[in-house]
């Protein structure tokens, strides 16, 4: 038999804690007396409360969710009573289907989901699956799609919802955004292309579909997406609408490719996901031998067409190189690697754009990309000589500066490769720079982000950080973690620890994150947390120590490296 599962937890309790133990326990034995009120009204078994921690089961998803937002409500009202600092905030999640055990005591993949979806709530928010919200239709509030969601330990995306309650006033769940407006910004989401040919042929549709994005991304006034977000759907059934709704975009543009002998066929269509309606579309037949050297027209040409329909500004065209068909066959196989995002493959995207840059010396392209890569490779923590691919990164850089890359990424490069060799000012010219050429590509702000937190720089940081998450809806933790970086930077401890905790919620193997929050607990004196934080980042990472991140660690002031050294030696870390 179904049941649905909630599951609760306080946001920044060990904050709330640290402030006043008292009154957080006072406050909490207030709420869990409601939360238990509203349980056994709506037809719900409680569990026993752990901590800030609940968990209770209901018969049907439309009790849970009406139980939910009365919760929420009457908390809400609660803390109205309360000064702004103390007030207490839950985070609720929910999911339904089979679940085991009984007499409190339940376990199993739908509390496990309920749990995970919990730390993606908003505080004094709600957030279920799909399953759940297609459960409960008699419940009249409004519903913003958050994506499908990959959770810890669970094999299978989740789709989730925000259940958005009019009558609450909610505050901003994420002190530490910025939320520049970006409302008047036409945004777009490249949905990945469709391969109409046979499976070998597959990294044509990949290969175009990346270098689209690549032009897309230097459009001033147009927001791209990130394609971090919307590769999840190259291997489900989606609609441009579902993909629009879930990453936050007004237009979705669509395309196939299929390999027809030695020629390309491309459809490619833009939709307005709430007229629902196709904007633009058109179709493209090229050889293989020419679709390189044509593909900037083709680039341009769906470009065009997007920026006058959406942007209203100039196209902007990327390279107009001559690739023979075998080099465009290695360069698009580079793009299809390199996406895939794992150590290996990106190991092989790297040697496909190196050759790319042998075969076509030339051209940018090749020595560009192959620079960005053995840069993600740092990024990513998959190089095993750190300072060779750092010695790399710069030489191909620059063959690509030489060549005169118009993509950017020779600049995001180069603004880490100046930073490492503490080279301040190219460092931040280079970052500026490449956020100039890039203006909505997520990568390249969170590259300045990270630059301009260890020159000092804290606020571009966080402006610079915030602009990445905003691109990158569904996968921004680096960004994040990132942010809690700039904060600590400044000195807005708080705001380090409220971004750090929100990325250690959904992942706790995230060491930098962990490190990040330790160091803010221990300067905000609460040796305790701090202390935990250290403990589990020890766990993850055994041979972590003060000494190596001293060497590591490219801070341009020296007493902001001591700083952070001190507080997390202060946490237990030797």
């Amino acid at each position: 038999m179904s049941r649905t599962a909630v599951h609760g937890d306080v946001f920044g309790y060990s904050r709330l804690i640290a402030d006043n133990e008292i009154e957080t326990i006072n406050t909490l034995r207030v709420f869990a007396s409601i939360i238990e009120a509203v349980v056994a009204a709506h037809s719900g078994d409680m569990g026993d409360m752990v901590g800030d921690e609940f968990l209770a089961v209901f018969p049907s998803a439309s009790d849970a969710v009406h139980a939910a937002l009365e919760m929420q409500r009457l908390m809400a009202e609660d803390n109205q009573s309360l000064p702004t600092g103390r007030r207490m905030q839950f985070r609720l999640g929910l999911h339904s289907g089979v679940i085991s055990g009984e007499g409190g005591r339940w376990y199993g993949d739908v509390v496990n989901i309920a749990a995970r979806l919990q730390a993606l709530a908003d505080p004094g928010g709600v957030m279920v699956s799909a399953t759940v919200l297609n459960a409960s239709s008699d419940v009249e509030v409004r519903v913003e799609a958050a994506g499908q969601q990959r959770l810890k330990n669970i094999p299978e995306p989740v789709l989730a919802y925000r259940l958005i309650d009019d009558e609450l006033s909610v505050e901003d769940e994420r002190p530490w955004r910025r939320r520049i407006s970006t409302s008047e910004i036409p945004s777009l989401a490249v949905s990945p292309f469709v391969n109409l040919g046979e499976p070998d042929q597959a990294h044509f549709a990949a290969g175009l579909m990346m270098s689209l994005i690549v032009s897309l991304m230097r459009i001033p006034g147009l927001d791209v997406v990130s394609e971090n977000s919307t590769l999840k759907y190259s291997d489900t059934a989606h609609s441009a609408q579902q993909v629009g709704h879930e990453v936050g975009a007004k237009f979705v543009l669509e395309g196939a490719v299929q390999r027809i002998g030695e020629r390309v066929r491309v459809i490619a269509q833009v939709i307005d996901v709430e007229a629902k309606m196709t904007v633009w579309s058109e179709k493209f037949d090229e050889r293989i031998e020419d679709l390189f050297a044509t593909q900037d027209d083709l680039v341009r040409a769906i470009v065009g067409a997007i920026d006058v329909n959406l942007a209203g500004g100039l196209g902007h065209g990327i390279y107009r190189d001559q690739l023979d068909a075998a080099t465009v066959e290695v360069l698009y196989k580079g793009w299809q690697n390199f996406i895939q995002g794992t150590a290996e493959s990106t190991r092989k995207a790297r040697d496909q754009f190196e050759e790319v840059a042998l075969a076509a010396p030339s051209s940018a392209i090749g020595p560009s990309m192959a620079a960005w890569t053995y840069l993600w490779e740092i990024l990513n923590g998959y190089a095993s000589d750190r300072d060779a691919n750092i010695d790399k990164s710069e030489e191909l850089a620059k063959r690509a500066l030489e060549i005169d890359d118009p993509s950017g990424f020779s600049d995001a490069v180069m603004a880490y490769v100046h930073l490492m060799h503490h080279d301040w000012d190219g460092a931040y010219e280079s970052a500026q720079k490449a956020t100039a050429e890039r203006p909505s590509c997520d990568v390249t702000y969170g590259v300045a982000a990270s630059v301009m937190r260890y020159l000092g720089h804290w606020e571009e940081a966080v402006d610079f950080a915030d602009r990445a998450i905003h691109l990158s809806p569904l996968l921004s933790d680096w960004y994040t973690t990132t942010m809690a970086n700039a904060y600590f930077v400044g000195q807005d401890y708080d705001m380090a620890v409220d971004a750090a905790e929100g990325v250690v919620a959904r992942d706790e193997q995230d060491v930098e994150a962990l490190l990040n929050l330790a160091a803010s607990q221990s300067a905000l004196g609460r040796d305790k947390h701090a202390a935990a934080a250290i403990h589990q980042a020890r766990r993850n990472e055994p041979t972590l120590n003060t000494e190596d991140l001293r060497q590591t660690l490219p801070y341009k002031d020296n007493e902001t490296l001591d700083r952070f050294i001190s507080n997390v030696k202060n946490a237990g870390l030797e």
